[in-house]
């Protein structure tokens, strides 16, 4: 091994790739470019003096002496989280917002409703609006609201919320110029994408196959961005059918998709489940998620 003193960033990077097995998806989760990654990883291998990871097809996989490193960076990782943590509980005199991440289209359901979720929790919040897995146990987030896949490593608490059902919409206004019914057929039109498919089955792979129907005018990679395009007439977007059916503008074009409903996960660390802050905030926000469940779920409009 050379000589230095491993980065702190070199380590969770390198954490994040090993549990995706892709430069593209780490980078993804951490909020960073592959590049960035890239880069990181390089430097803890020359730390190393060895290969981390075997550079297959469409993936990386762990070589011995990553896995080696992969049990040792876990400990640590654990280790400092719970110092972390230890610290934040034994500062009575702190008064910080509990914060809550979640996919953009999660926060924007939150947002709508963050008048209730101040009154009933009790409680200062904070949304971050990100697709990247914070990490719970460094303290990058108190609660993270995540769908379809819950991690495994680490000691969280995971519990199943809600559901959301998606869509597909387009403006009345086009609707009607293009002689749209809302009976489900959508041959001919034209489509909103979202971000090309890095994996299949996903929404966007789904919706491209549905576009091929059509005419793909573009791709926006924000859920806030394909609802502003689909309410100005730009032609049909797939959308929460909490946010499309609250819209007056839009016209739903067929039942929510079944495949393509998403799990919705409330995540915090073991260790925080005694705050009371946390646990307020948590609660309150599976109560929303309770009352709001058909209106998510696609199963009523408005």
């Amino acid at each position: 091994m050379t000589t230095g003193e491993p980065n702190w960033d070199d380590i969770r990077i390198f954490l994040a790739v090993a549990r995706t097995g892709s430069l593209t998806e780490a980078a993804r989760r951490l909020g960073l470019s592959q590049p960035t990654v890239g880069r990181h990883l390089r430097s803890l291998e020359e730390l190393a003096g060895a290969r981390l990871f075997d550079r297959l097809p469409n993936r990386l996989e762990l070589t011995v002496r990553g896995r080696a490193l992969l049990q040792a960076a876990g400990s640590m990782e654990e280790g400092v989280g719970s110092l972390l943590r230890e610290l934040r509980q034994a500062d009575e005199t702190r008064h910080e917002p509990v914060r809550v991440t979640a996919t953009s289209s999660v926060s924007l359901f939150l947002t709508a409703h963050l008048q209730t979720l101040l009154a009933e929790s009790g409680q200062a919040i904070a949304i971050g609006n990100s697709r990247a897995r914070a990490n719970l146990a460094w303290r990058e987030a108190d609660i993270a609201l995540r769908m379809r896949r819950v991690p495994e490593e680490g000691d969280l608490a995971a519990r199943r919320i809600g559901r959301i059902g998606f869509a597909l919409y387009a403006s009345r206004a086009y609707a009607e110029e293009r002689g749209v019914t809302g009976d489900g057929s959508v041959a001919g039109l034209d489509f909103i994408g979202l971000p090309e498919p890095e994996r299949v089955p996903s929404q966007s792979a789904w919706f491209d196959a549905v576009a091929a129907q059509g005419t793909l005018r573009c791709r926006l990679g924000e859920v806030y961005l394909r609802h502003r395009a689909a309410a100005d007439g730009l032609g049909v977007a797939l959308l929460p059918c909490f946010l499309g059916d609250a819209d007056d503008r839009l016209l739903r074009l067929g039942d929510p998709v079944p495949e393509l409903a998403e799990d919705v996960y409330l995540m915090l660390h073991g260790d925080l489940r005694r705050d009371p802050a946390i646990r307020a905030v948590a609660e309150a926000l599976a109560a929303l998620f309770r009352r709001q469940r058909r209106a998510l779920e696609g199963t009523r409009r408005g």
